[in-house]
């Protein structure tokens, strides 16, 4: 295992300058200048717009300045272009709030998905099966955004009973954390709504193939209850492909938080990267890149680890 681990771990590196490169050539051939985002250029003479581009490093070849961001970025002394700040700092500031949301929409969509899904595999073809089935293709089809202001129209306004955006009341100059939880509320669920529907769908498939093996039959026949037999037995070699489902979708899952924490106004990293990619803040973006790709490879790796834990036969080499 632990060489198995060193090994995954060196092959992030190309993996990681590849997609370091990939995203430096995006966002420097995007139309806009970093210069005119940041001051208005009608009131400054071409030198001082010169050296303003000096100071921020764009008047340098492509490679040096590619290589400039990956020294900065390694040594953790990379500085954002709006700010001046170092954006490292920035994350610190906003990744907790991207964290809970993430954290929070991955276990509430398996607390969820998989019980719902064992329930789906025990009856079907029934009409709880088929209530199911509809309800996970229209969670499926279902715009985040859409479902995010509906949600908002109806808590928010209608019922009143839950905060429209932020992230603590605007009442209070200082606020706890237990403050804060009801405005998390409406975008978990709406980042869950995407995750759920598949792995409610991944679990019963899992499980309906599960319960016709013959082990399965063995376990029954010794006598076992039908609760053991579900989720002692078939349950654990019906995670397996729920697993690699999950570790798919966390991609998709962070995505989705630059709409989710724009529609409800949280400052988190997925806000952080639209106002970076609209300002062209090259460092920023650069640096969010970095991180949603190590977040990714991780997550990956976790998948084939949790493949080992669930399935003692599966040997990582």
């Amino acid at each position: 295992m632990r060489e198995y681990l060193i090994r995954r771990l060196v092959q992030f590196v190309p993996v990681l300058l590849g997609i370091g490169l990939v995203t430096f050539l995006i966002v420097k051939s995007a139309p806009g200048d970093p210069v005119a985002m940041l001051v208005d250029v009608s009131l400054l003479s071409q030198e001082e717009i010169a050296r303003f581009r000096d100071d921020l490093g764009l008047n340098a070849p492509l490679p040096v300045q590619f290589v400039t961001l990956l020294k900065e970025l390694a040594t953790g002394r990379i500085h954002s272009f709006r700010t001046g700040e170092p954006v490292l700092a920035l994350l610190a500031q906003r990744l907790p709030i991207t964290a809970v949301l993430l954290g929070g929409a991955i276990a509430l969509s398996l607390l969820l998905g998989v019980p719902l899904g064992v329930l789906s595999a025990r009856r079907p073809g029934s009409w709880l099966d088929n209530w199911l089935t509809t309800g996970a293709l229209w969670g499926i089809s279902l715009p985040a955004f859409w479902f995010a202001l509906l949600l908002m129209w109806l808590f928010a306004g209608v019922l009143r009973v839950l905060p429209a955006s932020g992230t603590g009341p605007a009442t209070k100059l200082t606020y706890g954390v237990l403050d804060m939880v009801p405005y998390f509320v409406l975008p978990i669920v709406v980042l869950a709504s995407g995750l759920l529907p598949p792995i409610m769908r991944y679990t019963r498939s899992s499980m309906l193939d599960a319960l016709g093996h013959d082990y399965i039959r063995t376990a029954r026949g010794k006598g076992l209850s039908e609760t053991a037999v579900v989720y002692r037995h078939a349950l654990r070699n019906a995670l397996l492909p729920v697993v690699t489902v999950v570790g798919m979708l966390i991609p998709v899952l962070i995505g989705a938080t630059a709409v989710i924490e724009s529609v409800f106004a949280m400052p988190g990293l997925g806000r952080l990267v639209v106002e970076a990619a609209i300002g062209r803040d090259y460092p920023t973006i650069m640096t969010l890149n970095f991180l949603t790709a190590v977040v990714v490879l991780a997550s990956n790796l976790a998948v084939d680890v949790t493949y080992a834990i669930l399935d003692p036969r599966i040997q990582l080499e």
